[in-house]
């Protein structure tokens, strides 16, 4: 016997900042969503930041959890399906997509709000950490020797946070630093030795120890940057000849491939897309 068929206005594949607050400004304009989230919970990145987002206006010591928590409590999360996934997508007025639990919803658009993940060319390991996140931090003890891999905020605000620690820091760039001006005015208040024009770094855990080009440390951290989400290629179907998407197909937040990404940037794409599916919807 076939499963009844959900027929919805919007479907949303990806349950991060983007994806609630996409929600959130749906259920205001009184349009009909879902969020289908890959992982258990919904948030992403955002539900284990313990930074403080300090470019929200109002609330400079909100962390990203805290905020995360507030957001998720301004939606209906029983239109949010945990820990599933789009496995099979098919054009029959609008969009037909199949969960890998088996339900099956036709909706009217369809957005990708799946975010992206940290990037590296080294495996993460016990000693290797790849990607932002202070609780990693917890069993680098005093005085141990880091490597920082990367040259922008996030691996200069993680080199400062160890040298705050009293670690001995080393940053690597593989080409100059383009971190912000506030970060690299601290960098220059510290001991950190900085090498710079460094595309070829050789990288590995070896017991106890790193070997960073035959140099050994007791941690590396590598902060390289992102690679937006490829769940696109497993739908060829949503895309044209010309690269460009079918439509009723969307993407928000760190998909689009934006320069300064940002938690305020994908709220704001978000709100536009959320208007913009109203208007067309009629």
């Amino acid at each position: 016997m076939s499963q009844e068929i959900q027929e919805i206005d919007v479907l949303i594949v990806g349950g991060g900042v983007g994806g609630i607050t996409l929600a959130q400004w749906l259920t205001g304009l009184g349009r009909s969503w879902r969020i289908v989230e890959q992982e258990g919970e919904l948030g992403g990145a955002l539900k284990h930041s313990e930074y403080p987002l300090k470019w929200i206006p109002a609330l400079p010591q909100i962390s990203g959890a805290q905020y995360l928590a507030q957001m998720k409590a301004a939606i209906d999360q029983q239109y949010c399906y945990l820990a599933q996934q789009v496995q099979s997508i098919s054009l029959a007025d609008g969009f037909e997509c199949g969960l890998s639990s088996g339900q099956q919803i036709r909706a009217k658009k369809l957005v990708f709000a799946c975010g992206a993940s940290p990037y590296s060319p080294f495996k993460a390991a016990e000693r290797i950490i790849v990607g932002p996140g202070l609780a990693r931090f917890n069993a680098i003890e005093p005085a141990s020797r880091v490597a920082v891999l990367g040259g922008g905020d996030n691996a200069l605000e993680h080199a400062l946070f160890l040298h705050q620690r009293h670690c001995r820091v080393d940053l690597y760039a593989r080409d100059q630093l383009r971190a912000s001006s506030a970060f690299l005015q601290q960098l220059q208040a510290t001991r950190i030795q900085v090498f710079t024009q460094c595309p070829q770094i050789e990288l590995l855990q070896q017991g106890e120890k790193v070997l960073l080009n035959q140099q050994q440390y007791d941690y590396a951290c590598v902060y390289y940057g992102y690679a937006p989400s490829n769940i696109l290629t497993k739908f060829p179907l949503l895309s044209l000849p010309d690269s460009g998407l079918r439509e009723g197909v969307h993407l928000i937040g760190d998909m689009t491939n934006a320069p300064f990404p940002s938690v305020l940037l994908t709220q704001g794409q978000a709100a536009q897309l959320a208007k913009q599916l109203d208007f067309e919807l009629g």
